[in-house]
């Protein structure tokens, strides 16, 4: 009878292992990895349903929970009838020796029922985070482009042309835009010795056909370097024209680890500390088109609060050197290629700055005039007057109209990126500042653009909203190309519009790029956030989260604080938000910053995810 209970209590051990390790087995490779998880249709239903929607993995876990608390108290039952059985024995060696292999079975029994949990958690771990990590990598690579994530996310805020740009043509000039002050020294050849040097220094900065590689790149006397007041916008000007007559030729931009900020830091660090590149297409054609501008802020004629911005919207990319500069009593040079003029024609001191792929310049005055919700300055222009702005067309050269006549190594007046100058009548002709009786229809008539508004004593404090997100929140099977669109209830201040403010951010994170753009309407801004092709939902459908901070201010100067979002995000009774939820976190109130559920490190490497969002919006996509 006891050998009996004995093989019984062999058996039932057994039995209750292989149990252990088939739940194991359930648990770990059906239950998925919580990265790997995607909502079902079953989890949609039970949402909306009443019934219990507990996760398979949760009640899994409970069950092998129960049968290790049955198993421990069998074994406790199997040691207390050892014992029963020793004490009965009386000293003679048969039922001694019978009790002490009861005992000695559970013990190894238990041990291996332990071990079997830990060896086969072990193997299935490493199984399905190879798995898991190989599906994550495999798919990261495939929409990944190298070197590229900077753009956005590191220290670049944009570049013209835009990658994987066509029909660029040979005249262009390159731009690139740092978000911080960089050396001119690590992008200038010769410039610690003389500021006055322009050359290229071929150690930050390659040019080069794609097909030809890298050791094609121009040299140093091939490319001349300007650089704006801050020493964050550098333009690039190849001394010959780029690319063949006969065909299209793929360039590639080629941005070092050489490359310093002002304060002698390298520019390039942590995820993207490899540099940045890209590509663009040169066609065959010479860009002899010249910019006009499309529209301005505030409109002629207009009434508006003495707090309002000054903007002006190109029809293409302006040189940035030439379109950028204060104007500042105390400073030399003055910046008058645009001026702000007040009712006695003396120049409104301020500043000018250039953004939205380089189409929009903005100008902020110095007179400092309050607080924003953010306790950030409001800056003013002069009360109730007329007040005239001026864009100036640059000399044309003779030799080439409408192409700009160079003043030193910039223009006297705007041009675009092929050194084009201002049509400020848009009538087709370049005329220039001065008139040009060869080149030009009117000979009464110059391409100065000029116009004018009237301020009034009151400071516009309605901060901005955002009245739609597409995608929409939690929106999936998106479009993998598609811009994000957030459009806002009022125009906003474009300097403010940049990747600093606006992002998108992978989740789980790959090296991803993105910049920012926008349009205004006849009464408000919509943002649009170019990025790459998204990862589609036939491989995994990747979360994309958007960002909106209360750094973007309306053209008025007032940040986005508090942040209204879509109707989702006021509350229902007052239609208003809650000064007690500032933030608005996939469409919920908040009284926090909002977080996600960004994986920060990838193969050990951590990567620069913000935590202070305002607007996530959580997206998945399909092909």
């Amino acid at each position: 009878m006891q050998r009996l209970s004995i093989k019984m209590t062999t058996s039932f051990l057994r039995t209750v292992l292989l149990a252990v390790v088939a739940f194991l087995f359930f648990f770990f490779v059906f239950a998925a990895h919580p990265a790997l998880a995607q909502q079902t249709a079953f989890e949609k239903f039970g949402e909306a349903s009443t019934l219990p929607t507990d996760d398979i993995a949760i009640i899994v876990a409970r069950v092998i929970r129960a049968i290790f608390g049955v198993v421990g108290i069998i074994f406790t039952g199997l040691v207390i009838y050892a014992g029963f059985l020793y004490f009965l024995a009386r000293g003679e060696p048969e039922p001694v020796k019978k009790s002490k292999k009861i005992l000695q079975q559970s013990i190894i029994g238990l041990i291996l029922m332990f071990s079997s949990y830990s060896i086969a958690t072990y193997i299935l771990n490493r199984l399905l985070e190879a798995a898991f990590t190989s599906s994550v990598s495999s798919t990261a690579e495939a929409y990944s482009e190298p070197l590229s994530g900077a753009l956005g996310g590191g220290i670049i805020d944009d570049h013209y042309p835009e990658r994987n740009a066509t029909d660029i043509p040979r005249n262009t000039r390159i731009f690139v835009s740092f978000k911080e002050a960089i050396d001119p020294a690590s992008l200038i050849e010769g410039y610690e010795s003389n500021p006055d040097s322009t050359a290229l220094n071929t150690d930050s900065v390659l040019i080069y056909p794609t097909d030809d590689g890298s050791g094609s790149a121009l040299l140093s006397d091939q490319v001349v370097v300007t650089f704006d007041e801050e020493q964050k916008v550098f333009v690039f000007d190849p001394v010959g024209y780029l690319g063949s007559a006969d065909k299209d030729i793929n360039y590639t931009v080629t941005l070092t680890t050489e490359i310093q900020k002002a304060d002698g830091s390298d520019a390039f660090t942590g995820a993207y500390s490899s540099g940045y590149e890209w590509t663009f297409e040169v066609s065959t054609e010479i860009d002899l088109t010249p910019p006009y501008i499309t529209s301005v802020v505030p409109k002629q004629d207009a009434k508006e609060p003495r707090n309002v911005t000054i903007e002006i919207n190109f029809s293409e990319a302006m040189d940035p050197v030439a379109s950028t500069g204060s104007y500042l009593v105390s400073q030399d040079p003055l910046f008058t290629n645009i001026q702000v003029l007040d009712e006695s024609g003396k120049n409104v001191e301020g500043a000018f700055e250039i953004s939205n792929g380089y189409r929009t310049v903005s100008f902020t005055t110095i007179d400092a005039c309050g607080e924003d919700p953010c306790g950030d300055t409001i800056y003013c222009l002069p009360t109730n007057q007329l007040i005239t702005s001026f864009a100036k067309a640059a000399t044309l050269n003779d030799a080439e109209v409408p192409q700009a006549k160079s003043s030193g190594v910039t223009f006297d007046g705007l041009v675009d990126s092929a050194a084009n100058s201002l049509d400020g009548d848009h009538d087709g002709d370049a005329c220039g500042s001065e008139l040009d009786t060869v080149s030009c229809k009117d000979e009464e008539a110059n391409d100065n653009y000029q116009w004018t508004f009237t301020t009034t004593d009151e400071i516009n404090d309605i901060v901005p909203q955002v009245v739609s997100v597409n995608p929409g929140i939690e929106e999936d099977e998106i479009s993998q190309t598609n811009d994000v669109e957030v459009r806002f209830n009022t125009f906003l201040k474009s300097s403010t519009v940049k990747t600093d403010s606006v992002s998108l951010w992978p989740d789980p994170y790959y090296e991803f790029w993105f910049a920012v753009r926008k349009d205004n309407t006849d009464t408000e801004t919509v943002v649009h956030l170019e990025h790459p092709t998204l990862v589609s939902t036939d491989e995994g459908g990747w979360d994309y989260w958007p960002v909106l901070t209360h750094e973007i201010k309306s053209t008025y100067q007032i940040c986005m604080y508090p942040a209204i979002g879509p109707n989702s995000c006021l509350d229902p009774d007052t239609g208003r938000r809650s000064a007690n939820a500032p933030y608005c976190c996939n469409g919920v109130p908040s009284a926090s910053q909002c977080q996600t559920d960004t994986q920060d490190e990838v193969d050990g490497t951590l990567y620069p995810v913000p935590n202070d969002y305002v607007l996530p919006n959580n997206t998945e996509t399909e092909l």
